[in-house]
């Protein structure tokens, strides 16, 4: 779930947008199969998988279990045992979404191999790709955008990998997401673009990363706003001598 909150500035600069994700994935540990993918005891699973009837229930709450502990060994038994690899959980989110958020890489591998869509969406619109890129998980993301992830898919608030990226500050993430085609120059509702919400939240690394891609450093948001004039109310004074130096005006 997202929620929006909105941070009132005073004088002539209007809110920008800063966006808070909260997520749950629950299931009911009871039983002895849960109990062993909770521990990460692979022999045991196995061992239950091979010998009990498990009904389809149990087998997917296990299985959840297991992706979220990140134990690879044990999410491919589950998976062969035929439990869906795009199975929802109370959240909305697929065991990709889940291993992604999380940067189980090995997770991540074993479910794209098993077929896994790596563009399904929650009901926010949350794909894997942008909950990896919103927490930096750099190994995640390259094995996504490698399996055609949607590089300039959108949230429903409209935030993409990219601004989340670039709200964190995520430099590194924010040069892979670029050379993957992200739109650098994409603008929210409101006109924010990713160049705006790094000069906002003081990250230079991110800054100079944008600029060197081409981002519109004179762009305005829907209430007049530049980033340099953001640079500026925030007293960032790199920021402001590097957009001058880059023609910001």
């Amino acid at each position: 779930m997202t929620r929006l909150l909105i941070i009132k500035l005073p004088g002539w600069i209007a809110g920008l947008l800063i966006f808070i994700s909260t997520n749950v994935w629950s299931v009911n540990l009871d039983t002895e199969l849960i109990s062993a993918a909770d521990k990460g005891n692979f022999s045991l699973v196995k061992k239950i998988l091979d010998t009990q009837q498990i009904g389809q229930e149990e087998l997917n709450a296990a299985f959840l279990v297991a992706v979220k502990k990140g134990n690879p060994a044990i999410v491919e038994r589950f998976l062969q045992a035929g439990v869906d690899q795009n199975l929802r959980a109370e959240n909305g989110y697929t065991p990709l979404m889940q291993a992604a958020r999380d940067g189980r890489e090995q997770v991540v591998e074993v479910l794209l191999s098993a077929g896994a869509d790596v563009n399904a969406v929650s009901e926010e619109n949350d794909t894997a790709l942008i909950l990896a890129a919103e927490k930096d998980r750099r190994k995640v993301i390259a094995l996504l955008l490698a399996a055609q992830a949607n590089v300039n898919a959108k949230r429903i608030n409209g935030m993409t990998a990219l601004l989340l990226a670039a709200q964190e500050g995520y430099q590194q993430t924010i040069q892979t997401l670029i050379k993957a085609n992200a739109e650098v120059n994409y603008q929210l509702e409101n006109g924010a673009t990713a160049l705006m919400l790094a000069v906002q939240n003081g990250h230079l690394g991110a800054v100079h990363s944008l600029i060197a891609a081409n981002a519109n450093i004179n762009v305005k948001a829907s209430n007049g706003v530049t980033p340099l004039m953001l640079a500026e109310h925030y007293r960032y004074r790199e920021i402001i001598e590097l957009l001058k130096k880059s023609g910001a005006k």
